[in-house]
């Protein structure tokens, strides 16, 4: 009897050994964490937090975060100085690089940089300078640079592109743009790489975003939010909310998602749109402006401001997990942008 029974005790260890791991696995597998990070200003110096711990970044004295990209373990940063005209600088992994000297703009030169990208490791920057170009149609260069080689996109006599994105989907590059040349006149759209793309009517542009039916432009249209499907060319109106904050419209998405999300960081305040249905934020009405706003596997992050006094906060599906106030009116602190990525 001993000889039979030891043997079925090392069968029912065996089995259960293999159901225990085969749980561990599976609990492993299911168990997703992820990495927040936040980019903005602490005691006025340019600073990012990853999973709230502070960073400040070199070099970063006086300057804002305005916008924090992550791909690769690397951490790419656009910051700028406060002021009529301001300067622009990037960090990447913490290594300062001054854009006019990285972008060879002439010093002499008044410039905005508008917008990052990151795609593969290469690094897109777009924005306008001032030539003085005696000629007028050429006095402002509308670019776009990779790794610092310039690309001109268009000119103009006019500053008309300030609130012009970039967003990058399978290696192609996507700009916002209202563009006014000598040929074609004040025209209002889009370019893929080079080529424009023009939508007629578009009073300001906003972003880019991608999700499982395809590539979404947004952008101002008679006074209301419209985004547009650029697969099948459909327009869709967002709201009947008039005079949305053109400079603060941004749409998010996700690429296995068809969900789309808009806000506005002035005009729509404590609320956004998802799938064109207006959501108030449930929590923290005095923080009254959505100011960024990011989607990863359904889970949605959220920075919001508060204007008096002036304080941010960080939520994750609508549960705080990070704020920063200004103890007086001579410090900056702020969160401006965030990204979120799979660890």
């Amino acid at each position: 009897m001993r000889n039979i029974i030891l043997p079925f005790i090392l069968l029912l260890t065996f089995v259960f050994s293999c159901t225990s791991n085969d749980i561990d696995e599976g609990l492993e597998q299911k168990t997703t964490s992820y990495n927040v990070y936040v980019a903005g200003s602490e005691n006025n110096k340019a600073s990012f937090w990853k999973n709230n711990v502070l960073n400040n970044l070199a070099g970063g004295d006086n300057l804002t975060a305005e916008k924090i990209i992550v791909e690769n373990n690397n951490t790419y940063i656009l910051g700028n100085s406060s002021g009529i005209n301001p300067n622009y600088y990037f960090w990447k992994n913490n290594t300062r690089e001054d854009l006019r000297v990285y972008l060879g703009i002439p010093t002499v030169s008044p410039y905005q940089i508008l917008d990052m990208a990151i795609d593969n490791g290469d690094t897109y920057f777009i924005g306008y300078y001032d030539t003085f170009s005696p000629i007028a149609p050429l006095r402002y260069e509308f670019c776009i640079w990779k790794n610092g080689v310039k690309t001109i996109l268009n000119t103009s006599n006019d500053i008309i592109y300030r609130t012009s994105k970039i967003n990058i989907f399978n290696h192609q590059t996507y700009v916002s743009a209202l563009t006014n040349n000598i040929s074609s006149g004040f025209q209002s759209g889009y370019y893929v790489g080079t080529t424009f793309h023009s939508i007629p009517g578009i009073s300001w542009v906003c972003n880019f975003s991608q999700n499982s039916t395809g590539i979404n432009f947004l952008y101002v249209k008679n006074g209301f939010f419209h985004y547009r499907d650029l697969t099948t060319n459909i327009e869709t109106l967002v709201s009947n909310n008039n005079y949305p904050n053109l400079l603060e419209g941004k749409i998010i998405s996700e690429t296995n998602s068809s969900d789309l999300y808009i806000a506005g960081y002035l005009h729509l305040g404590n609320s956004y749109f998802k799938n064109n249905i207006q959501t108030a934020f449930p929590i923290d009405p005095t923080y009254s402006r959505i100011k960024d706003m990011f989607v990863l596997d359904n889970n949605l992050y959220t920075i919001k401001h508060q204007t008096s006094p002036y304080s941010s906060k960080i939520y994750i599906n609508n549960v705080e997990t990070q704020n920063i106030t200004n103890a007086s009116t001579s410090t900056n602190n702020t969160f401006n942008s965030i990204y979120v990525v799979q660890n």
